[in-house]
């Protein structure tokens, strides 16, 4: 096949493909070339996620009649004049791509009109097909308009999702524009309706606080440094603050929100030790270098950088997130948990409800995998009672001689666990008739349990189970193991119909986006199978109505644990029902363990070394996690010299 040169046309279209995957791209583009214009308010409207319509309008400089002639031409640019002005990039964009891409395969407009004129111009574009500037009465500033995004690409226009899903990308991608220009005022509408007004702050916390929440901006901790010719500054949450999720975490370099595995790399190392593997740091980090040290040139999209040190730049933030943290006080609240912030992937209207991360007691619940260390208060020694005589129940129908460990109510304590494969696909079959939905409390006639461990046990540091077993010794982690056991147990409930539940007195709210609340939506049979019910309150506020009674009986709260939730779902939407059951049985039976801390009498230490000899892959949780160590005779007799 001979070669030839491609019509222009069809280059655009391969560049779109490129530059512009969602109406998200587009806003980014957009608000990109209004701040290289020096606007101080930027509006942005969207239709049906953006499909219909995405306008930006902005107060900034302006344009001409001869540069509006230009601005649809491919490679036109006023930010870039000869070949090392690549290696100084200081504006958001420079390539002169993206308008002649988003002309390609939309219909789209520019109205525009310099401060120091008496009339504006506008012009027009359409599959590449551009009008030539005609006068027409305009603000200063500019406005775009891209209307009917991908109409003449219909291959690429069915592959946008849902017009909540769009919407949600749509403000995140604001957020991530907002956070490092806290002097310019933003605002954005859907469908006409206001979804978020930001104004102009003073400090980079209050623009976290209007984007995410009082609450969260308030849990941050200040970070600075500057050195090695770079200059890091910034608010990281506390431990007790990590997510489930790593989308909370915005790096911005330069004023440009990027992806970096070396950044990201610093910020586990500096809290290697402190956290628990399974979960994230939120943190919003703002480095500056000189612009000749680091390549913004390597993506289409600007997202990835290249620096000419990376090791430097590195180990300046790692010193300077290191040096933060050692120097706070980083113990977890006794007071009551703030309520919980919005999600990073699509902000919520304004007025938003909030769920509460905090149990009854009024203790911050633990996050999935934490080892939670009770404060020593009263509330602290209610939980503990409380425990002691939820795990009392466990052994109300075993002979004294033969302690078990008790699970929640519904659960058979004395059936072992079915041998399952932890990824292998739970079949539900129909619940016995009468029942309902839910499966029904039934006693089950106890079953031969193997004899317990001869020998001492006992717990040290609140957290591990020593006993004595036939060839040594066993050392288990509490927490791990019987979540493990809480796990297995779920499953086999699960398999047999849905989990059993009640309804809260007083319904929790939570505060949702629109991208959340069309999750909720989409899942709401894996909900209703776990026994959660959630009701929409509002345009951005969900009511938890009903709980499963597992994780009521243990005082976890429900708006934390959907939140968690939440955010996990979020993490693979693509991933199949049987796979998020799975994973959601995971975090239920994590709330539900019993936590470090938590005194355990002998029996109850009995009780679960015993359940663990019968439990399918007993010795790792469901996160992987190890549950148990066990030192054999010989190993001791070896490490005495005894051989």
């Amino acid at each position: 096949m001979p070669i030839k040169v491609l019509p222009t046309h069809l280059v655009n279209k391969i560049a779109a493909g490129e530059v512009i995957e969602r109406p998200a791209s587009i806003v980014k583009e957009l608000v990109e070339n209004a701040l290289d214009a020096a606007a101080t308010r930027i509006d942005v409207a969207v239709e049906d996620g953006g499909r219909r319509l995405v306008q930006v309008t902005d107060d900034g400089a302006g344009m001409g009649r001869d540069d509006l002639a230009l601005a649809f031409a491919p490679h036109a640019t006023s930010k870039i004049a000869a070949e090392d002005d690549l290696y100084r990039i200081e504006t958001m964009g420079f390539r002169g791509e993206a308008l002649p891409s988003i002309a390609s395969v939309s219909h789209a407009s520019i109205r525009t009109r310099r401060a120091d004129e008496q009339g504006g111009w506008e012009i027009d574009a359409a599959g590449g097909e551009i009008s030539l500037p005609r006068p027409c009465p305009a603000a200063p500033g500019t406005t775009v308009a891209v209307r009917d995004l991908f109409y003449n690409t219909p291959a690429r226009r069915k592959f946008l999702r849902a017009a909540s899903t769009e919407l949600g990308h749509v403000v995140e991608q604001l957020a991530r524009l907002a956070l490092p220009h806290p002097q310019v005022a933003f605002r954005l509408a859907h469908n006409g309706r206001k979804v978020k007004d930001l104004p102009v702050v003073e400090s980079t916390r209050q623009r976290v606080a209007d984007l995410f929440g009082p609450e969260l901006a308030d849990e941050l901790l200040p970070v600075a440094r500057r050195g090695g010719g770079v200059e890091v500054a910034g608010l990281v949450g506390a431990p007790a603050a990590a997510r489930a999720s790593a989308r909370w975490q915005y790096f911005l370099l330069n004023g440009r929100y990027i992806r970096d595995r070396s950044l990201a790399h610093a910020l586990r190392e500096a809290f290697r030790g402190r956290l628990d593997p399974n979960l994230s740091p939120v943190a919003f980090l703002f480095l500056r270098v000189p612009a000749g040290e680091v390549d913004v040139n390597v993506h289409p999209t600007k997202i990835e950088v290249r620096f000419r040190d990376s090791q430097r730049v590195h180990g300046e933030l790692l010193a300077c997130l290191k040096d933060a943290l050692n120097k706070a006080d980083l113990r977890p609240s006794a007071l009551p948990a703030p309520a919980q912030f919005g999600e990073p992937q699509g902000l919520a209207p304004e007025g938003a409800g909030a769920g509460v991360d905090s149990d009854e007691a009024g203790e911050p619940v633990a996050p999935a995998g934490d080892l939670e260390q009770p404060p020593p208060d009263a509330a602290g020694e209610q939980r503990r009672q409380s425990l002691r005589e939820a795990l009392a129940d466990f052994f109300r129908s075993v002979p004294p001689a033969q302690p078990r460990l008790s699970f929640p109510e519904g659960m058979d304590a004395h059936r072992p666990a079915p041998h399952t494969t932890d990824h292998a696909p739970l079949r539900q079959r129909p619940a016995p008739a009468g029942t309902g939905d839910a499966v029904e409390d039934r006693p089950v006639p106890p079953a031969a349990a193997p004899a317990p461990h001869a020998g001492a046990v006992m717990q040290i540091h609140g957290s591990y189970i020593v006993a004595q077993c036939d060839d040594g010794l066993v050392i288990a982690d509490q927490h791990a193991l019987h979540e493990r056991l809480l796990y297995n147990e779920l499953r086999s409930r699960l398999a047999s119909g849905r989990l059993a539940a009640q309804r809260l007195l007083i319904p929790e709210p939570l505060r949702v986006t629109p991208a959340e609340a069309a999750l909720l939506d989409a899942r709401r049979e894996l909900l209703s199978r776990l026994g959660i019910e959630v009701e929409s309150f509002g345009p951005d506020t969900a009511a938890v109505q009903q709980f499963p009674s597992l994780l009521a009986e243990r005082g976890v709260a429900a708006g934390a644990f959907l939140r968690e939730l939440l955010d996990r779902l979020a993490d693979d939407e693509s991933a199949d029902a049987e796979r998020l059951l799975e994973d959601v049985l995971a975090v239920m039976a994590c709330h539900a363990a019993v936590k470090a801390g938590s005194p355990l009498s002998p029996d109850e230490m009995q009780a679960l070394i015993a359940r663990a000899e019968e439990a399918d892959k007993s010795a790792a949780c469901p996160h992987g996690r190890p549950t148990m160590l066990r030192l054999t005779l010989r190993d001791l007799e070896r490490q005495f010299r005894r051989t």
